[in-house]
């Protein structure tokens, strides 16, 4: 299995995410990137009331949205400019049915290793659950709880911590 790596600027730091591609083909026909510029460009209207950022990655979209926003603290309970979020995305994604996505949440380093793992696997389950109750099939969502492996390069301050506390919506769309 390869891995798909790509870099992006967020918040004035550079992202790093490598993800195995876990079977979704990228998509080699232009009908399958049309849809997707399609669904970004609505997505970016739906999202920009919000503190989402939309960015556009190759063959992908990917949506950030800061956890502090998407989540109670230390819980993983979604607050409502989380539901917010989501359920812009639902839309979307049910309107946009060729897609696929990877729904990845990750923490800072402080606190325990294992629990912060937990943590972000238990707020991609409610994530993806939360998706589903919003009519988006369960066969197009994967849920990757990346927990502190996957820091972004930023100061240990709280400012710096609040960037790796995040979650990641990666759209790839479906070819034909």
């Amino acid at each position: 299995m390869r891995n798909v790596v790509r870099y992006a600027a967020w918040r004035g730091c550079v992202l790093l995410a490598a993800w195995p591609a876990d079977g979704m083909a990228e998509p080699a026909d232009p009908a399958a990137l049309a849809r997707l510029a399609e669904q970004e460009a609505g997505l970016r209207i739906a999202l920009a009331p919000t503190a989402a950022v939309v960015e556009h990655a190759d063959v992908t979209v990917v949506l950030h949205l800061p956890a502090r926003m998407a989540f109670a603290p230390d819980r993983a309970e979604l607050l409502p400019a989380g539901t917010a979020f989501l359920d812009a995305v639902a839309r979307s994604l049910r309107e946009y049915k060729r897609s696929r996505v990877i729904v990845a949440v990750y923490t800072d380093a402080i606190g325990g290793t294992e629990f912060n793992q937990q943590q972000a696997q238990a707020r991609a389950g409610v994530v993806v659950a939360y998706l589903q109750i919003k009519g988006v099939a369960p066969e197009r969502l994967v849920a990757r709880g990346v927990g502190e492996t996957a820091q972004l390069p930023a100061p240990n301050t709280p400012e710096g911590r609040d960037l790796n506390r995040r979650l990641e919506l990666t759209i790839t769309p479906l070819s034909s």
